[in-house]
């Protein structure tokens, strides 16, 4: 221990000797240990850590997909659950979920909040016990006992201030009491941070009945018993859809056409789906980052101890055995990797922070992101790892070097040895590999993300604002009440000064939420094997078109006089028409909705609802810019199909945002307990659509960058450190009759050749890696040509000005002075 304590002071006063050295080398690893940090922060959150719930392991995800009809993704419906609870002995317990926005208050401040819907078993499922109160019982479920509400902590606290009396007391919600019958505990939280109060569900004999098979509106969550397998699940409910479609002969072969199964994942991996890759994506990018600023930290070492090679020799020559120097270079790296450490977790606690924008917040545990105990201990290993990486090659080094000659050669100004010279060129090829790596990785997201700008939504955002209002029905019962307060409202708004348009929509393209459903054209008859598609759909008011500048392709617009008491009306897009009518005209015909499954294989019933169609609009993106080609959208005049929470859509001449208070005036003028709440402009939803992609871009060019410059530094450290080495050799050259050009051009042409090599081993990582990539790319091929000239250049300018000044310096060396030089 003494000997330690004494090592580590020897070394820090050698450092702080060489400030310069020492500065540069913790500032190096500092920026790449901070950088690991951050990520590896929300990976361990994120990614590593298990949900916040007893025996998460055992939690299942299961969604019904018909990728046939163009629904890769779907969701799960009533039936799906009751035919499972008899059916299946692998699960515990099982629960169906949903989130909702509801209106919280009476008349002096209503509040938009969000609940959890569920059935009484999710809490039971998800095994949490309520600090107050209790949870809810199966009773809860059953028809008309559903106005129950148990808070959670925050809103126990906001609301009744944290005391006991809370539970019996009701809350108003969408204009209806509900007693409060429970407190969930403070560090609970399921998905949806913003969660304040959870509500039973109760289903109807009509959403239970086989006439409501496939229609999937719920979030499917179930818990295995032990010793039970996600695999054995999945045979299960496999074997239950096959025993499904043999009792409902008239949907087997539409259901298998439209290459219906039910996914069954573990909950967590389904959770964190949209993220997982691009996280791992950046853990890979970052550790790049580290092995470039390790390597560029390891030249530097080496580079120091060649320089030091007198003090080694005299340290040596007075009886310190190899191993005992050895040992002390070692101790300088562990002292430089662990300052670097230190200061890299402040480094890493910013990055957490500005991280926040990736969106992670959105997945399990993506709220409670933190440099933790994991994370510290994480990166205090990373650091003790780089010390023995860092410190480990000059000591090779020293194994095969005579001291005693470094000794007589360092008087003289002698060349380093050849062993040593190849090792530093092959840490710089290194490091122009791992960035050459970096920057096509960072090239092509961004030139991904400028494909993903060039896609036309469909519509045109600018000057847009938008904004939900949703009528309780406690107050709205009938269809003609909510009709008569959107006409109203609309009208109000389209009164304002400043509005060009105004309409309304169930369902906003870029809003968070769809809706698709099974249409068919009159007369259509489909090819074998063809399959159902279910598009898009939604309803909208006259106005809404020109609100978001959808263009009319032919036909018509919705109008006042498409109401309840007109012909059934719809507007469908260019997908849709070219699917059914290829180059004819579909204005006129008519669609019509199933109504029951019969319906599908025998045709149109004495129930089914007949469409005509009098206009077609322009196709647009509704989930994002990268949504996959969908198969079609249709829309409603929404008299005809009215819904309860609708999005206000008004475009203006000026600012959006100067319209938002005269709106919200216009909504409490009309019903004072109705809040005008998620109001957006239409170009902020886009934006916010892109941040998944946005944000890896702009982190791997700042990996790139970093990269870039780290290996700058290594090419000008390794030709800066030859130039001082080789001034007699430079300087013979030039008594011999080397110009300054020939001298530049000899140093030069060296760095240039480390770039080509570390060039072709870089694209040949760059190939080995190319399946990671193409998961994260849009109109980009992972060896894009293009990229690739471009990162080759961009690596070969900054080469070449690294190059430059030592060679100039070289070139300008006074050869009497070099071999006059002792």
């Amino acid at each position: 221990m003494e000997r330690l304590v004494q090592d580590a002071r020897f070394a820090a006063r050698v450092l702080w000797k060489d400030r310069g050295f020492a500065t540069t080398a913790v500032l190096t690893l500092a920026l790449c240990v901070g950088a690991n940090a951050a990520i590896f922060a929300i990976v361990n959150s994120v990614l590593l850590q298990p949900l916040p719930v007893p025996h998460a392991e055992q939690l299942v995800y299961m969604y019904n997909a018909y990728p046939g009809a163009g629904v890769v993704f779907g969701s799960s419906g009533v039936t799906d659950y009751y035919d499972r609870l008899k059916q299946t002995d692998v699960f515990q317990e099982q629960a169906l979920y949903n989130t909702r926005g509801v209106t919280l208050g009476g008349e002096a401040e209503p509040q938009r909040i969000t609940a959890m819907i569920a059935t009484p078993s999710l809490l039971r499922l998800l095994q949490v016990q309520p600090i107050r109160g209790n949870i809810f019982t199966d009773a809860d479920g059953e028809l008309g006992k559903t106005h129950k509400a148990i808070l959670t902590y925050a809103a126990w606290q906001a609301w009744f201030g944290g005391k006991d009396s809370a539970i019996g007391r009701d809350i108003r919600i969408g204009g209806e009491p509900f007693p409060v019958v429970g407190v969930l505990p403070q560090d609970f939280s399921f998905l949806d941070p913003d969660v304040k109060v959870w509500i039973p569900v109760a289903f109807t004999a009509q959403e239970r009945s086989d006439d409501n098979r496939h229609s999937n509106n719920w979030s499917y969550v179930a818990r295995l018993k032990p010793g039970r397998t996600v695999e054995q699940a999945r045979q299960q409910i496999d074997a239950l859809n096959t025993r499904n479609l043999d009792i409902f002969p008239a949907l087997k072969q539409i259901l298998i056409n439209a290459g219906f199964h039910t996914v069954v994942q573990p909950f967590q991996e389904y959770l964190v789906r949209d993220v997982k890759s691009t996280l791992y994506l950046l853990w890979g990018g970052v550790v790049f980052v580290l092995l470039v600023g390790a390597v560029n930290v390891t030249n530097l070492m080496l580079v120091r101890s060649s320089a030091r090679m007198k003090e080694l020799a005299t340290r040596h020559a007075l009886g310190a055995g190899l191993r005992r120097i050895a040992r002390q270079l070692l101790t300088e790296a562990a002292l430089l990797a662990l300052a670097g450490g230190a200061i890299g977790l402040g480094l890493g606690y910013a990055g957490v922070r500005a991280l926040s924008s990736f969106g992670v917040e959105a997945t399990p545990q993506g709220t409670h992101v933190a440099i933790d105990a994991t994370v510290v201990a994480f990166t205090f290993a990373l650091a003790a790892v780089l010390a023995i990486l860092i410190g480990l090659v000059p000591i090779v080094g020293l194994r095969h070097m005579n001291l005693s000659q470094a000794f007589r050669e360092e008087g003289r100004s002698g060349t380093a040895g050849r062993g040593a010279r190849v090792v530093r060129r092959v840490l710089v090829t290194a490091q122009v590999a791992f960035a050459f790596m970096l920057l096509i990785g960072a090239g092509l997201l961004l030139a991904s993300f400028q494909r993903v700008l060039a896609v036309r939504p469909g519509f045109d955002a600018s000057h847009v604002v938008t904004g939900i209002v949703s009528p309780p029905a406690a107050r709205y019962k009938e269809d003609s009440q909510l009709i008569a307060f959107w006409n109203r409202l609309t009208d109000r708004v389209r009164a304002l000064p400043g509005v060009q348009a105004a309409g309304t929509t169930t369902n906003l393209p870029f809003g968070g939420g769809y809706s698709d459903s099974v249409i068919l054209a009159e007369g259509y008859v489909m090819a074998p094997g063809e399959s159902l598609i279910s598009p898009y759909n939604t309803s909208v008011s006259p106005g809404y078109f020109e609100a978001m500048s959808i263009p009319l392709k032919a036909g018509r617009l919705f109008t006042a006089s498409d109401d309840e008491r007109a012909q059934k009306v719809l507007i469908i897009d260019q997908r849709l028409a070219k699917r059914f009518w290829k180059d004819q005209s579909p204005v006129g015909r008519r669609m019509w909705k199933p109504e029951s499954p019969g319906e599908l294989k025998d045709g149109p019933g004495p129930k089914s609802t007949y469409y005509t169609i009098v206009g077609v609009v322009g196709d647009i993106r509704v989930t994002g810019l990268t949504e996959k080609e969908p198969v079609g959208m249709y829309y409603f005049p929404f008299a005809q199909n009215p819904g309860r929470g609708m999005t206000l859509v008004v475009k203006t001449a000026g600012d959006p945002g100067t319209i938002i208070s005269p709106i919200r005036q216009q909504v409490r003028e009309i019903d004072p307990e109705l809040p005008f709440f998620g109001v957006k402009p239409m170009e902020q939803r886009i934006s916010e659509s892109l941040v998944s992609r946005r944000t890896p871009m702009l982190i791997a060019s700042l990996f790139g960058g970093i990269a870039l410059f780290l290996a700058a530094v290594g090419i000008y450290g390794v030709l800066a450190f030859q130039v001082g080495q080789r001034r007699k050799e430079i300087g013979i050259r030039m008594a011999l009759g080397s110009d300054s050009r020939r001298i530049f051009g000899l140093i030069v042409s060296e760095g240039l050749w480390l770039l080509g090599v570390g060039v072709v081993v870089g694209i040949a990582g760059a190939f080995a890696i190319r399946r990671a990539m193409e998961t994260q790319l849009f109109g980009v091929q992972p060896m894009d040509p293009v990229v690739l000239a471009t990162v080759a250049v961009t690596l070969a300018v900054v080469a070449f000005i690294a190059c430059a000044v030592p060679a100039r310096r070289a070139s300008r060396i006074d050869p009497l002075i070099a071999l006059t030089d002792v």
